[in-house]
């Protein structure tokens, strides 16, 4: 097992030997931290250190403050024969051999074309990079928000991946809870609001496909004042006749949004041909 490993999906974790927490009071060595660790093994120059954690102090302040948190780091980490935080010349890293992260576990993940690989890579991003993590230093600021919007990224890409391979199996239930775990990371993609609406409809559950349809209007509407797209709204029209349809189904109520209700029920009719052969079309480009 690796000597420390770190957790910077959503939020900041260290652990020694996967066990007990490694306490770092300061802030900014905890951010000097996450920042090498998003780089395992590769050398970053002090000076750029200081420039994205000290930049609006002098430089003779700035290199006393990192050397205040490197003796912080090297106070907590382990070191023994082989050191966690090398020193080379005028530049730092962290050795990889001693390291496991999160994000370098799921950036590898990610980049394989495997069902499985995938799935672990979307368990492991359970937020986003540093969650409530912030310092008042715009270099370092910047740069978390273009990493966590990269990250973020690459997850949506991964679970579409996913989404894919799921609905070409005519794996409906996971392919549902696929489509709510890329909504929980981006709510406002339309295409898969549709991707899950069809999914419901295609396993007889037209209810939550319409209840798919008006969180989705809503969330629209007060987030971003803005009605749906002609195509999720033609959409929700073919759903809703079928769903008021009675086929040996007593009616159910349907909580419309805000308080309105409107009588449907639940059509089971669908064949397991039919659904096999309409999976294709489950896939609205997520």
């Amino acid at each position: 097992m690796k000597s420390l490993t770190l957790t910077l999906f959503g939020g900041f974790e260290a652990r020694l030997g996967g066990r007990e927490a490694l306490v770092l009071p300061r802030r900014k060595a905890r951010a000097l931290l996450a920042y090498l660790a998003l780089r395992p093994g590769f050398v970053c120059p002090r000076e750029a250190l200081m420039a994205l954690l000290w930049g609006d102090v002098p430089a003779e302040q700035a290199r006393h403050s990192l050397r205040q948190a490197l003796v912080d780091l090297r106070r907590a980490l382990p070191n023994g024969k082989t050191p966690t935080l090398l020193a080379e010349g005028d530049s730092l890293s962290l050795n990889p051999d001693r390291v496991e992260i999160d994000v370098a576990v799921f950036e590898e993940l990610a980049n394989r074309s495997t069902r499985k690989a995938l799935e672990r890579a979307a368990a492991l991003y359970t937020g986003d990079l540093l969650v409530g993590f912030t310092l008042r230093e715009l270099p370092f600021e910047d740069w978390l928000r273009a990493e966590r919007n990269r990250l973020r990224e690459r997850a949506l890409h991964v679970l579409r991946q996913i989404l894919s391979v799921e609905i070409a199996a005519a794996d409906l239930e996971p392919a549902v809870q696929t489509a709510i775990h890329f909504l929980a990371i981006e709510p406002f993609s339309e295409p898969v609001h549709r991707t899950l609406m069809r999914l419901y409809d295609r396993l007889g559950r037209r209810s939550a496909a319409l209840r798919q349809y008006h969180f989705c209007a809503d969330l629209l509407q007060r987030e971003l004042g803005v009605a749906p797209e002609p195509e999720t709204r033609r959409l929700y029209e073919s759903l809703a006749p079928k769903a008021r349809a009675v086929v040996g189904t007593r009616p159910v109520r349907l909580l419309r949004g805000r308080g309105d209700t409107f009588d449907a029920s639940l059509d089971v009719s669908v064949t397991p041909d039919q659904a096999h052969s309409d999976c294709a079309q489950l896939i609205d480009g997520p």
